[in-house]
């Protein structure tokens, strides 16, 4: 049996696995601006491994030249001076905790900052096969997660490696017997350490998917939960969400038996190791070729030494999940689907017509065609209106014209100028965009029509009266400063839509794109919104996909539209004497039948 909505986890799964190194490169670039921090950490690294070795000599010194000879005496300066060593390896280890924050901070800043960017140049496309929920797991969990590298897992392990070379240095030069006893066990550490990686990587690769299904399964359906509790879907949604937990955590227990295994494992290494050392020391001793106190450093030292080799099931944790995270981010940051922007834009300006040129399109590559063969003129200053079937292709024709998509084959112009050739913030500055369901930023009214523009109170008192909204603003005790919530909640659906005529009037426009914006509101709402097109249309073009037909009547031309391809032309008068598809469509509304809609 398939795994319920099962495209939650099969899309977010990376379907070549990188190798390890290449992913370290690309996230080793993050942190080249930071050079001069890196070089800085460096040498507190450095300064912290000399600083790990030195705890042992000065025990080395203490017992075999004091201790031993049952007496303290003189010892004052070793003890003040292994103090000493200890305030500065406190300091070292503070500042390199400080700058490694600093550092993991700024870069993942960087990356987060790049992810969000790239988003916003992704097509209409890429955002209808990429649920909201995992794009939120790639900017805000997986960055995350590679912060934790950088600051608990790469630098980290690089300290390491310098504390393990420095004891190693300091073994060696003490006593090359004991040295060997003490690393000759690292074979069997590190093919210990090869079984667990690769049996864990896997099993991090799936737990960061599934996850990001969870992320994208709730953020789904808190976004429809009037739809679900309508439709009685709770229990049904309570029991997917279980399965999907259950099938994270199944992976993720899954890593929890590697820990279970390894742990246990690097310590029997660690205390065997201790053993053979205590063993082999002791006959040294009995022959008088090996002092207690050099004894004692060296038992000192393997513990440091096995110290960072304990904690690297932790420490691979930490990258095992970055590394899962980085092969998704750099999936998403490798993504080409964006309309592409012209080299050479030229500039663009509506004077005189958009025309479209025998347009065909088809939302897949080799799918079904939605438009096709499709020519047409919307002179300026003319109002033209599209009608038809469910599917006819009418709210595509919108896409087109702002370049949500790029045609197929023909061309669009504006004033001779194609789409493609343009500049996408010259070309979509032109229209101002009007659509069925509208979307509500979270802040104040003033925000929500301004969209970030300068706010001109002249210009918003034009709009607010152009719009019809004056009369609501007027009756808030905060009037544009009033916090309309989240997805614009304090509003009524009529409201929502005059708020969204306001927006498009602040941005002034030269066309006007109406996507069936009358249809979901009262009759009183539809009157206030056909006097304000009605205020704007001897100024503004206007292209109206349209349900209700008795709002397209005045239209100047009126485009029929069915399976594709434009049928019918005309007036409403000069159609309804043909007495083909809009007549019918025509008949059947005003007979109380629903027609068909986009």
């Amino acid at each position: 049996m398939a795994e319920p909505t099962s495209s939650f986890f099969q899309s977010d799964r990376v379907d070549e696995q990188p190798h390890r190194h290449t992913l370290m490169v690309r996230l080793v670039g993050y942190l080249k601006p930071y050079w001069l921090g890196l070089a800085a950490l460096l040498v507190l690294m450095v300064a912290g491994a000399v600083l790990d070795v030195l705890p042992s000599e000065f025990t080395l010194r203490l017992i075999d030249h004091h201790l031993a000879k049952g007496s303290l005496r003189g010892a004052g300066p070793l003890v003040a001076a292994f103090l000493g060593f200890v305030i500065a390896g406190f300091g070292v280890q503070t500042a390199r905790f400080a700058l490694l924050a600093w550092v993991g901070q700024r870069a993942m800043l960087d990356l987060r900052l790049q992810v969000f960017s790239h988003l916003m140049k992704r097509s209409t496309h890429f955002f209808h096969r990429n649920p909201v929920g995992r794009l939120m797991t790639r900017v805000i969990s997986d960055v995350q997660n590679l912060n934790e590298m950088f600051s608990s897992g790469f630098v980290a392990i690089v300290g390491d490696a310098l504390s393990l070379a420095a004891i190693v240095v300091w073994m060696f030069s003490k006593h090359v017997g004991l040295a060997l006893v003490s690393v000759g066990i690292m074979p069997l550490l590190l093919l210990s350490t090869e079984i667990f990686r690769r049996y864990a990587s896997a099993a991090y690769r799936e737990t960061q998917g599934r996850y990001a299904a969870i992320q994208a399964f709730l953020q789904e359906q808190l976004s429809g939960m009037a739809l679900v509790q309508m439709n009685a879907r709770e229990e049904t949604s309570r029991r997917l969400f279980r399965d999907f937990n259950q099938k994270y955590l199944d992976a993720f227990l899954r890593t929890i038996f590697a820990y279970a295994v390894f742990f246990p494992v690097v310590e029997f290494i660690t205390n065997g190791t201790l053993a053979a050392l205590i063993f082999y020391a002791g006959f040294k001793l009995q022959a008088g070729t090996l002092t207690l106190g050099l004894l004692l450093a060296f038992i000192q030292q393997s513990g440091r030494f096995f110290r960072p080799i304990r904690e690297l099931a932790e420490r691979y944790n930490v990258m095992q999940t970055a590394l899962a995270s980085s092969e998704r981010i750099f999936k998403l940051l490798d993504n080409t689907e964006q309309i592409p922007e012209a080299a050479d834009p030229q500039p663009v300006s509506f004077h005189r017509e958009i025309r479209l040129e025998e347009v065909d399109f088809a939302y897949e590559p080799g799918g079904r065609r939605v438009v096709r063969g499709l020519c047409g003129v919307i002179p300026k200053g003319r109002r033209v209106a599209v009608v038809g079937h469910t599917g006819a292709g009418k709210s595509t024709l919108i896409n087109l014209l702002m370049r949500f998509y790029d045609v197929e084959q023909g061309r669009i112009t504006v004033d001779g100028v194609d789409v493609r050739a343009a500049g996408l913030k010259d070309l979509r500055a032109l229209f101002g965009l009007v659509l069925q369901d509208v979307f509500i930023f979270s802040g104040t009214l003033e925000e929500n029509i301004t969209l970030g523009m300068p706010a001109d109170p002249e210009r918003l008192a034009q709009v607010l009266a152009q719009s019809q909204l004056e009369d609501m603003v007027g009756r808030l005790s905060e009037g544009l400063r009033t916090q309309v919530g989240e997805r614009g909640q304090k509003l009524s659906a009529g409201e929502r839509q005059l708020l969204a005529f306001a927006r498009m009037l602040y941005r002034d426009p030269e066309i006007l794109l109406l996507d069936e914006a009358t249809a979901n509101i009262d009759s009183e709402t539809e009157h206030k919104i056909q006097l304000v097109i009605e205020r704007v249309s001897h100024r503004l073009t206007t292209f109206t996909i349209a349900h209700r037909l008795s709002t397209i009547k005045d239209a100047d031309e009126i485009w029929v539209m069915d399976q594709g391809q434009l049928v019918e032309r005309g007036s409403h008068d000069g159609l309804m004497e043909q007495k083909g598809i809009y007549a019918k469509l025509v008949r059947l509304q005003f007979e109380g039948e629903e027609p068909a809609r986009v």
